[in-house]
């Protein structure tokens, strides 16, 4: 190689690591544009589907409200606007977090989200995280010993129990833990044993669904023949899981670990009210049926923000992890 070549050699590693950073700028920017679209329209649809309800100041007033009152409601929320001021109002309105006041506890409605998110969060991660572990011990154990009865016994179960809806099993959980062994308290909230079985719903429910899944993509992964070269190396069954098998499992399964925490989120909204919690899902049950529109717009704008952040870093994450995505990204 001439000399002559070295200066250019050396000048296209800044050019290619230059491309690779506006490559991954571009890709992040893309992934905030999608969250401020996504939060765009869960602001429309609610505000669409307050008034697709009906007249929010007939709503709002006694049922025996004259009309001048009923125009007095109007003018205090500021129904009496041209439809277009209103909508530009609550956008701007969210932009700041600014949800209104609830009709039916009289305080800010994004106080009382975020107060009520921690309760929820509080039986949400634990139960996911717990599951996920489970799952994937239970799946990969399965895929490695697939011709053992012990693992025939696992999947069997983990069939069983995904056939049986999360709500039946919260109440065949209070029935058992709580009316017949009286272990642990069946409603209520405030206490580490109040989440116990909402927590033991989600893990679960989570480990019947993804272990199947784990086992699956493993099993495939497995018979891959990059891995049985690796094997027919005499390289050690850990190192073959942890080093060959790992890194091209792993990706799709983490992308269903973002799916399984939506599935989880939606759950509660059933769940919370079994168990009389006192979260985030309770508290959106009781808000539409007294039609508290606040607080209805502030949940749903918060879950819908919190569930597309978690699925972005989800997805990052995967791009991470799978070089084939990290290689697209920078281009």
């Amino acid at each position: 190689m001439s000399a002559a070549t070295l200066p250019r050699t050396g000048a296209a590693a800044p050019r290619l690591r230059s491309g690779k950073a506006r490559g991954i700028a571009l890709y992040l920017l893309k992934r905030a544009g999608l969250l401020a679209f996504v939060l765009w329209g869960v602001v429309s649809f609610l505000f669409v589907l307050a008034r697709m309800s009906g007249d929010p100041a007939v709503l709002f007033s006694e049922p025996d409200a004259s009309e001048e009152q009923i125009q007095l409601t109007r003018e205090r929320f500021g129904l009496d606007k041209p439809l277009h001021e209103q909508y530009f109002s609550a956008l701007a309105g969210a932009l700041r977090l600014d949800f209104g006041t609830s009709y039916t506890f009289g305080i800010d409605a994004a106080a009382l989200v975020a107060e009520r998110m921690a309760l929820t969060l509080q039986v949400l991660l634990p139960g996911l995280v717990i599951g996920v572990c489970v799952a994937f011990v239970v799946g990969i154990y399965a895929a490695l010993k697939r011709s053992k009865a012990r693992s025939r016994v696992l999947m069997s179960a983990a069939f069983l129990l995904d056939g049986i809806p999360y709500f039946f099993l919260a109440l065949l959980l209070v029935l058992v833990f709580s009316l017949t062994w009286r272990l642990l308290p069946a409603t209520g909230s405030g206490t580490l044993a109040h989440t116990v079985l909402p927590v033991a719903v989600l893990a679960l429910s989570s480990v019947a669904t993804l272990s199947r899944l784990v086992r699956g993509q493993f099993l495939d992964v497995l018979g891959e023949g990059h891995i049985q070269m690796a094997r027919s190396k005499g390289i050690s069954p850990a190192r073959v899981l942890f080093r060959h098998a790992m890194p091209t499992a792993l990706p799709p399964l983490v992308s269903f670990v973002g799916l399984l925490f939506s599935i989880s989120f939606g759950s509660l909204v059933v769940l919370e009210p079994i168990f009389n919690y006192g979260g985030l899902g309770a508290l959106l049950v009781r808000s539409v049926t007294t039609r508290d529109f606040p607080v209805v717009q502030a949940g749903v704008f918060a879950i819908a923000a919190l569930i597309t952040v978690i699925n972005l870093a989800i997805d990052a994450i995967v791009t991470l992890m799978d070089p084939r995505l990290r290689t697209k990204v920078a281009k």
